[in-house]
C-alpha cells in the first residue's frame, strides 16, 4: 500500500477539524525535528549558515510534506463530505433509482460508513469480479455487490446471488452484502438464507438503512398502512413525518 493511499484512508476517517490541523502538525513536527538536528550539529554557534538553514531552508523542507498532507486531507474530506451530501439528498426509492450506477455505489458506501464501516470503492469501469466495495471495521472485512435497478419491480435473480456467494467463499470472507434498489426473486432470497455470510439488502431495506424523517431528521421504521408498508418517524405521534415505499 502506498503512503498516499494509507494517508487518504486515515484522513477520510477523521473529523474535518482534525484533517485541517494535520498539515500544520506535520509542518511543526518536521521543522522541529530538523531544527534539533541542526542545533546538535552546529552546537551553540550563531553562524550565518546556521541562521540560513534554521530560518529559510528548514521551513521550506518542512513545508513540502505539510503541503502534500494538506492536498490529501482536502481530497479525502471532499470525498467524505460528498458521500454524506449524497446520502442526505436521497431519501426515496425514486431518487435512488434515478442515480447513475457509480452514484448508487457512493450512496451505498455512505450508508455503510454511517454504520461505522470504512468503505472503499473498487473504482473499476469494467468487470469488477463481483465486488464494488470493500468494507473494514476493526478486524472485520466484508465486500459489497451493488445492483442498480432503475425501474419499479426490477429483480435480481438467484444466479447473481449465487455468483456473489462464490466470491465470498473464494475470498474466505466473514461477510458479504448484496445491495439493490430493486427486489430479489424468491429463489434468490431462499438461496441467501442458506449462506450465513451473505446478507441481502433490497430497495425497502435501503430506505430503512438510509432514511431519516423528512421533518425532524430522526430515524424511521417500517409500518403497515392502508396502502401498504411505509417508513414512519420513530417519534410518532409527536412527529408525523413519513417516507413512502410505494413503487
Amino acid at each position: 500500500m502506498g503512503v498516499f493511499t494509507w494517508l487518504d484512508r486515515l484522513v477520510s476517517r477523521v473529523p474535518l477539524v482534525v484533517a485541517v490541523a494535520m498539515p500544520i502538525a506535520v509542518f511543526l513536527v518536521v521543522d522541529l525535528a530538523i531544527q534539533l538536528i541542526i542545533l546538535q550539529g552546529f552546537g551553540g554557534t550563531g553562524s550565518f549558515v546556521r541562521w540560513e538553514w534554521s530560518a529559510i531552508t528548514v521551513p521550506v523542507f518542512a513545508f513540502i510534506p505539510g503541503y502534500l498532507v494538506a492536498i490529501v486531507a482536502v481530497a479525502a474530506q471532499m470525498k467524505r463530505l460528498g458521500w454524506w451530501r449524497l446520502l442526505d439528498s436521497n431519501r426515496s426509492l425514486d431518487t435512488i433509482r434515478s442515480l447513475s450506477w457509480r452514484e448508487f455505489e457512493r450512496l451505498v458506501a455512505a450508508g455503510f460508513a454511517a454504520k461505522g464501516w470504512s468503505a472503499e470503492l473498487v473504482g473499476q469501469r469494467g468487470p469488477d469480479g463481483g465486488t464494488d466495495l470493500f468494507l473494514r471495521k476493526g478486524k472485520q472485512r466484508a465486500i459489497v455487490q451493488c445492483k442498480q435497478r432503475r425501474f419499479p419491480g426490477g429483480y435480481v435473480e438467484a444466479r447473481d446471488v449465487r455468483e456473489f456467494a462464490g466470491v465470498i467463499t473464494a475470498g474466505k470472507l466473514m461477510k458479504g452484502f448484496f445491495v439493490t434498489s430493486g427486489v430479489f426473486t424468491p429463489e434468490a432470497t431462499d438461496f441467501a438464507e442458506k449462506v450465513p455470510q451473505l446478507e441481502l439488502i433490497d430497495g425497502a431495506d435501503l430506505l430503512v438503512m438510509f432514511g431519516h424523517c423528512p421533518k425532524c431528521r430522526a430515524s424511521v421504521e417500517p409500518k403497515q398502512g392502508k396502502y401498504g408498508v411505509f417508513l414512519s418517524c420513530v417519534r410518532y405521534p409527536s412527529c408525523d413525518g413519513a417516507l413512502n415505499l410505494a413503487a
